[in-house]
């Protein structure tokens, strides 16, 4: 569930009084001027795999939760795994109990995302069927044939959709629906400030549904060609609204009314034509999953 995190310590005083005290990290690096032998920022160190940052004004604890508890139990830096409540709370356990304050510093940056297991190819999903948020198209990466990405981009948020098997070389083919926030206000609002706050199962609840609100939000269509729509003029209009440039372009500076009739007749056509199978089947595929890590 938990993923990236990003600490900001606005007082880095107690952060780096730890950083440099003897016997507390394996090992600090910082900058030192040739000539002269002075010291300079930044301090930068780890605990396990996270990083730890400290500037002339400012400090920093960021990375993977769930790849720090896979570092901690078997060197592997990976996410591909299940990462349930109880690791969750264990990890952030260990971060607190390694790193001053990370319990109670302020959260500026947040990934929350589920893996599933899928009965399709991951990557042909992502790049067929994901076709817009809110109707405006994603960006896509494949990583020159290493994985499959789509990124739909907002002010305060991302939604990535990726094939997470893909990206680490495994035969299961497992889908990674995720939010990324960007700005910490829209986590703010679900009563989310710091990793204490990711110990309560009502805070994963909040953002678990938020996470669900962004998925209905997208527009997943299952494939369609001449042939499986029986209705010539259904095809034409399904070819038309399918495509972002419709409603980015097309339609750009219609009025509202007309805008929402078309809406709506999209909708139609999707039912009518039966085209929202794969929509509902990942949708019953993130909460199941969602329920069993809430619950080990």
């Amino acid at each position: 569930m938990i993923d990236f995190v990003r600490l900001y310590y606005r007082d880095k005083f107690r952060l780096e009084k730890s950083v440099l005290t003897p016997g507390n990290f394996a090992t600090v690096n910082t900058v030192m001027e040739y000539f002269t032998g002075e010291i300079k920022y930044p301090y930068t160190t780890n605990v396990g795999s996270m990083d730890v940052g400290i500037s002339k004004n400012s400090g920093y604890v960021k990375n993977s939760l769930h790849k720090l508890h896979n570092f901690n139990a078997t060197g592997d830096k990976q996410n591909h795994n299940n990462f349930s409540y109880s690791t969750i709370c264990d990890t952030i356990d260990f971060l607190s109990k390694k790193i001053v304050d990370a319990n109670s510093t302020k959260l500026t940056q947040l990934e929350f995302g589920i893996n599933i297991a899928i009965d399709k190819l991951p990557e042909v999903v992502v790049r067929r069927n994901f076709l817009m948020h809110k109707l405006k198209g994603g960006s896509n990466n494949d990583y020159r044939g290493k994985g499959e990405l789509k990124q739909f981009s907002h002010n305060n948020y991302f939604i990535k959709v990726y094939d997470k098997g893909k990206q680490f070389g495994l035969d299961e083919n497992i889908l990674r629906f995720e939010i990324k926030f960007i700005k910490a206000k829209e986590f703010h609002a679900l009563g989310v400030y710091n990793l204490e706050d990711l110990k309560s199962k009502e805070n994963l609840r909040k953002l678990f549904v938020y996470l669900l609100k962004r998925f209905d939000e997208l527009t997943i269509v299952d494939d369609f060609n001449e042939t499986t729509i029986v209705e010539k003029n259904d095809y034409d209009k399904l070819s038309r609204y399918t495509n972002p440039i419709f409603w980015t372009e097309e339609i750009k500076g219609k009025h509202q009314q007309t805008k929402s009739r078309h809406r709506k007749e999209f909708e139609r056509l999707l039912e009518k034509n039966d085209l929202l199978n794969t929509k509902i089947y990942l949708r019953k595929l993130l909460i199941q999953k969602f329920i069993y890590l809430i619950n080990h």
